[in-house]
């Protein structure tokens, strides 16, 4: 009869102790999916300075960001913004809203992109680039010149 109980009791253990293994994996299976999910930087952030938005998409096998959004789309005479300070004068009339500022970017590694390219409509200038997402869910967008020491990082906050 002691024997039955410790059988049973030991079945129970096993049981139970296999059960909660499974909800473990389950659990953190879902959790590194919604993971995963949150670190892709396709989607809508805000530019460290707060006046733009850039959409970034997949274009092809690399990544691609434009402008989706300005806190002042227009000029003081009331047109929208265009790229006037673009060292090219045949681009200087080109709509800022929709244009394509980053390029190229391609995954090298867990939450980095690196190899691309991004413009800069405030000083007309293009410049390297790569990226990263951080453990609290921000963008670093580094632009450079030549090597990363020699560049700028800035912060996108996620909008959506």
């Amino acid at each position: 009869m002691i024997r039955a109980m410790a059988l049973r009791a030991r079945y129970i253990c096993t049981h139970a102790l296999t059960c909660l293994c499974i909800f473990l994996i389950l659990s953190l299976s879902s959790e590194n999916a919604a993971r995963a999910e949150n670190y892709t930087p396709t989607g809508v952030w805000e530019h460290a300075n707060k006046r733009i938005r850039v959409q970034i998409l997949p274009c092809g096998e690399t990544l691609c960001g434009k402008i989706v959004w300005f806190m002042w789309p227009n000029d003081s005479d009331g047109l929208p913004l265009v790229d006037f300070k673009n060292k090219n004068p045949a681009k200087r009339s080109r709509p800022l809203l929709g244009l394509t500022i980053l390029w190229n970017l391609r995954h090298t590694g867990e939450n980095t992109w690196t190899g691309g390219r991004i413009y800069n409509p405030d000083d007309g200038k293009y410049y390297m680039a790569r990226m990263s997402i951080e453990n609290d869910g921000t963008l670093r967008v580094r632009a450079y010149v030549i090597i990363p020491a020699l560049g700028e990082t800035l912060i996108w906050t996620r909008i959506r």
